[in-house]
């Protein structure tokens, strides 16, 4: 399974939106829309065009962070950080799915108790996202991900070169954000990555 997170920033096209098309239609399983840094007015205008592209190529689509736009528009998934979710918890009984980012095999536990149906663990190599964090390795992932029940997506400098590796050490899929974004042909890089991770 591949995941795809946006980040406007690093878009290829000026056009985000334009991006956003090329990346979707490159059909990964799900995005993310993780555009933090936006006004909830801002990001509930952007959710609105994702959900509709998204429709467009049945392609799902999952809400980072705002989790009550995530609500307000009947969306069913929604993707947290591991400290909101521990804040959040009763409010997030009515999506079906319920995305945790954690950073160890401790946290995932805990995840997965307070109610969490996926986990992403990260990063797991050395990303821009984070400039000069370590990555934490296809080992660390494999513990986590032998740590719980539910599924473990893979996140952190995911590639077409290392995907695979992730893949081995056990997780459900990878999500990948910059090798996309800053894509020109992203379903290029989609069909490489599809590859490796079938593999």
């Amino acid at each position: 399974m591949i995941i795809a997170i946006t980040d406007r920033k690093i878009s290829a096209a000026s056009d985000f939106l334009e991006q956003l098309e090329a990346v979707v239609a490159s059909e990964p399983d799900m995005i993310i829309l993780r555009e933090k840094d936006v006004s909830e007015a801002g990001y509930r205008y952007l959710a609105i065009e994702c959900m509709r592209i998204c429709s467009g190529y049945s392609v799902k689509f999952c809400v980072n962070s705002f989790t009550k736009i995530a609500a307000a528009l009947r969306s069913t998934r929604v993707q947290v950080s591991f400290g909101s979710l521990k804040n959040n918890i009763g409010k997030m009984k009515d999506f079906e799915e319920i995305w945790v980012s954690v950073h160890s095999a401790a946290e995932a536990e805990e995840a997965e108790r307070m109610g969490a149906t996926h986990l992403i663990y990260g990063n797991i190599f050395e990303t821009s996202c984070k400039p000069g964090a370590e990555g934490r390795g296809t080992e660390d992932l494999r513990r986590v991900c032998g740590t719980v029940r539910i599924p473990v997506f893979a996140v952190g400098g995911i590639n077409a070169d290392n995907a695979g590796r992730a893949m081995d050490a056990g997780c459900a899929g990878v999500c990948v954000r910059s090798a996309l974004m800053e894509a020109k042909t992203p379903s290029l890089i989609m069909k490489d990555l599809r590859e490796k991770v079938r593999k």
